[in-house]
């Protein structure tokens, strides 16, 4: 019997199953073409990018209140200093400090300012002054007679480097002029222009709504300048009794 080749029925069968496997048959479709943006679009985008962009670099401004507070207090700190200064009036050690003393010869003039020859201190119903150099002793006391304060001094016979000042009386006159002068200062550091509670809340409101020019003001922004006005008068209350205070003293 004739056999064939393995070569040749290997090849037969790789035929025939070939036609009996069909290829599955995929359908395609072509592919939605994406619009390119026109020049237009283009601009508007990128005017919303920069848009977008400035948003988000608009800085919330924000108040710091400790701060304030600080400056505030200053405020008040300075009128206690001032206002007992002007309760003290003429009882005051420093009434003389800022007087100019000729302490030249009679051909030469030579002046200097009371504090860096003396300093003065009260002692009972007295102002003593103390002289670094007692030499200068009749130069001090034409000085304080020539001042216009009303008052004149001698040499203590016990020590010659103290001049012995008879403190003057307090008079209804002088009460009230110390009061003038008390309103004055309560005036000036409430609602001065400068250096007063007013100017310090009118120069953080200030500040603080310069960042606002961009944006509208939002409710945490509110709040925090209602807070402000809080504080302020908080001080102006504080002001106002310190003020209360120091009249019922120049009044005793």
């Amino acid at each position: 019997m004739f056999r064939q080749p393995a070569r040749i029925i290997l090849r037969t069968s790789l035929i025939r199953s070939s036609s009996l496997i069909r290829p599955a048959l995929f359908h395609t479709t072509t592919p939605l073409l994406k619009k390119k943006p026109n020049s237009k679009q283009k601009i508007q985008k990128q005017d919303e990018k920069i848009q977008a962009e400035a948003e988000e670099e608009v800085i919330t401004p924000t108040i710091d209140f400790k701060d304030a507070e600080t400056k505030f207090e200053k405020v008040l700190v300075k009128f206690d200093k001032l206002a007992n200064e002007i309760k003290l009036g003429k009882l005051n050690p420093k009434i003389f400090d800022n007087i100019m003393v000729n302490i030249g010869n009679q051909s030469e003039v030579e002046e200097v300012q009371f504090n860096s020859i003396a300093q003065t201190s009260v002692k009972g119903r007295n102002f003593i002054i103390t002289m670094f150099d007692p030499s200068n002793a009749q130069a001090l006391i034409n000085a304080i007679i020539g001042s216009g304060l009303n008052m004149s001094g001698t040499v203590d016979p016990s020590n010659k480097f103290n001049i012995k000042i008879p403190l003057p009386p307090i008079t209804t006159e002088t009460k009230q002029n110390n009061l003038k002068q008390l309103k004055e200062l309560f005036d000036k550091l409430k609602n001065n222009k400068s250096n007063s509670l007013t100017s310090v809340r009118g120069d953080i409101r200030s500040k603080f709504q310069g960042h606002l020019k961009n944006h509208r003001i939002s409710d945490s922004e509110n709040k925090q300048l209602n807070q402000l006005e809080k504080l302020h008068k908080l001080y102006i209350d504080k002001l106002q009794e310190s003020f209360k205070n120091f009249e019922k003293l120049i009044m005793k």
